[in-house]
């Protein structure tokens, strides 16, 4: 399959910009992700901080981790 994305610069740069880099930001938050699975895996974090370390991770699409 190939896929021809095609922009209408400098009109949609933004979204040119999005498509040019989604790869690396997949890369970040799955790097993001597995961070947060180590510190509530294997750390001791609890209250607040395992909280906030579960919403961060439920906020990830599934999708985006399957790289």
């Amino acid at each position: 399959m190939i896929a021809i994305l095609k922009f209408s610069l400098p009109a949609e740069q933004a979204e040119y910009d999005a498509a040019r880099l989604g790869s690396e930001a997949m890369q970040v938050l799955w790097q993001i992700e597995q961070r947060l699975r180590s510190l509530t895996k294997y750390g001791t974090p609890s209250g607040e901080t395992r909280i906030l370390c579960d919403e961060l991770r439920a906020m990830i699409p599934n999708e985006l981790l399957d790289i």
